[in-house]
């Protein structure tokens, strides 16, 4: 019986053809996604205007959304390790663009939190499953980069929530925000059906169509696929999805330094991603303007995850670090006056911080778990993440219903970056540590 190792196909594998197409369509994916998570944000103030409510009520929208992203990570990060990551993808971007379609027919508050809510278990359930189907079609000398270059759509997905604000807000209302996003959703996700692939480790260890892994390993460079030929991957047990094998295997200190590095990167992602066009309409900017100010968060953010992707590759957490270093002043930084150029530069900056960090936890979660629970793990990341995400959406409207200075605000946040440095030091020793025993037990054995 012919046998061919789809490990040695995928590390051979160049960024052309197959790949390439892999990357362009979840970049979409995920595109849309980030879209329909701040499309609530960039509708916050004309909904402020229309709705005669105050900025602080929005605490609630926000948070409870990120609420459901939390939900749908847990849940559907473990479904795409038991159904496929292809399936997950396509059903849960199928739903939440039916659901964010339904909020441009919301008439209060509470129905756009339930519905940003019931949206928001979709979206959660897309990004882990993209990170682990990118992360199992890439070489591993490559895996941070192709994370990145896929999931740069998400920042420019958010980014784009500010160029339709302040194109189609003043023509048509607040309502187009979420026919947008929601019409485009239900559209690539029915496209996916045809032009999404499964992942072939997933499929060879769990033994399903082998029909789908003869033509996906063909796409891949095999040449001497025939009818009853053997399919394996280097390394990797066949077994069952299980949560606890996220803390066995030398992942028992991994696991919960990534999840607190989730959660205090996407505290800082969140309150900044959500609160900044409402914080900067609050002071000198003209709404239009602020919302252009704002855009520049996730536009740093891409720009940097793509400049920085190379170097994850590279050093892993040590790129972590440097940002969580940098970050700390330019966040408190924000909160300074200073000419609308320059903040238009320390908010591109924070993004690259920010979010080029969260690109990094992603790249890095993708590698340090197995085919058989990286969806479970990168997916059980980002919902724990996500608690962080609900405190930074709620966390300003507590601190404006305070009245505290703006400049306080940013002080505040900027705190957060020395604990994301420290827990990134501890995390980077840990991975060292463990590779050393790797080694060591390799060469024992060798010997």
């Amino acid at each position: 019986m012919n046998t061919i190792n789809v490990s040695a196909l995928i590390e051979r594998q160049k960024l052309g053809g197959f790949a390439l197409m892999l990357i362009v369509w979840c970049f979409t994916i995920v595109l849309i996604d980030g879209y329909d998570q701040v499309a609530a944000a960039f509708a916050a103030p004309a909904l402020i205007h229309a709705w005669h409510t105050n900025a602080a009520g929005f605490g609630r929208v926000f948070g409870v959304g990120l609420f459901g992203v939390l939900v749908g990570s847990l849940l559907l990060g473990f479904g795409g390790d038991r159904f496929g990551r292809r399936k997950t993808i396509v059903y849960g971007s199928l739903w939440f663009g039916i659901l964010t379609f339904m909020c441009s027919y919301a008439a209060s508050i509470e129905q756009l939190t339930l519905l940003r809510f019931l949206a928001g278990i979709g979206m959660g359930g897309v990004v882990p499953n993209t990170v682990a189907l990118v992360s199992e079609y890439a070489p591993k000398a490559r895996r941070a980069t192709w994370i990145t270059l896929m999931f740069s759509g998400f920042s420019i997905g958010a980014g784009g929530g500010g160029a339709v604000a302040s194109w189609l807000l003043p023509r048509y209302g607040w309502p187009v925000l979420f026919t947008v996003g929601g019409a485009a959703a239900v559209a690539v996700a029915l496209a996916s059906f045809a032009l999404l692939p499964e992942s072939i480790r997933f499929l060879i260890l769990n033994g399903r169509d082998t029909r789908e892994v003869r033509r996906i390993a063909a796409r891949l460079g095999a040449t001497d696929a025939e009818e009853g030929t053997r399919y394996v991957v280097d390394d990797e047990a066949r077994s069952r999805a299980r949560p606890s094998a996220l803390f066995q295997h030398g992942l028992a200190q991994v696991t919960p330094l990534l999840w607190a590095l989730f959660i205090l990167n996407s505290l800082a992602l969140h309150f900044l991603q959500n609160w900044l066009p409402i914080l900067f309409a609050m002071g000198t900017l003209a709404p239009a303007r602020a919302a252009q100010a704002a855009m520049m968060f996730p536009v740093g953010g891409t720009v940097g995850a793509l400049a920085l992707s190379r170097f994850v590759d590279r050093y892993g957490i040590r790129v972590l670090l440097l940002l969580a270093v940098a970050g700390c002043p330019i966040a408190a930084s924000l909160g300074m006056p200073m000419p609308t150029a320059w903040l238009f530069m320390a908010v591109f900056a924070s993004g690259v911080c920010v979010i080029g960090s969260q690109f990094a936890l992603y790249a890095v979660s993708g590698m340090v778990y197995p085919t058989t629970v990286r969806s479970t793990g990168v997916g059980s990341a980002i919902g724990i993440g996500k608690f962080g995400s609900v405190a930074g959406s709620m966390l300003g409207g507590v601190l404006l219903s305070m009245h505290l200075p703006l400049g306080t605000l940013f002080i505040y946040l900027a705190t957060v970056f020395v604990l994301v440095a420290l827990l990134a030091a501890w995390l980077g020793g840990v991975r060292r540590g463990a590779r050393t025993a790797s080694a060591c037990q390799t060469q024992g054995a060798t010997e």
